[in-house]
């Protein structure tokens, strides 16, 4: 894969995960309850490391860095999980976890690509972010720990 390429798809990573940072932003603002806000916490963080440490091989290979601005897209994103969101927290975490799919959907599609092992290393490492969040995500709709949570505060 020329340079040119490899930065041209290492960026478009990159800006997915902007994105889903401003989606997390969206989420964590409408959710109340501790358990599920810090764990989309960690989530964003790792979208935030995952910018990060992209931007570093975007650098080193003569790019331009992606700034931690969404584009119209994550605009849109960001947007619509703020909108569901106000539905409550299963809504919150069904509109997340989309945009985690789609998200575990361009590693996986990244993973299809040659890169020097140093890349490769890194996208792998991304993408088991991108399965843990989603498996928590799903496991936490299906269980709905915040349920638990609310009768313990009312009790």
């Amino acid at each position: 894969m020329s340079r040119k390429s490899e930065v041209e798809k290492l960026r478009s990573l990159a800006q997915l995960d902007v994105d889903a940072v401003g989606a997390y932003d969206a989420a964590i603002a409408r959710v109340k309850e501790p358990l599920v806000r810090e764990r989309l916490n960690d989530f964003r963080v790792d979208h935030v490391r995952h910018v990060q440490d992209l931007n570093a091989f975007i650098l080193r290979f003569g790019g331009e860095p992606v700034e931690l601005r969404p584009d119209l897209k994550g605009a849109a994103m960001k947007g619509l999980t703020a909108m569901t969101s106000m539905m409550g927290t299963e809504a919150a975490l069904v509109a997340m976890l989309g945009n985690e799919e789609f998200s575990n959907r361009a590693y996986e599609l990244a993973l299809s690509f040659e890169w020097s092992p140093e890349v490769r290393s890194l996208i792998e490492k991304n993408r088991r972010d991108e399965e843990r969040h989603i498996t928590w995500i799903k496991e936490a709709v299906r269980q709905r720990p915040w349920v638990a949570e609310e009768a313990e505060a009312r009790a």
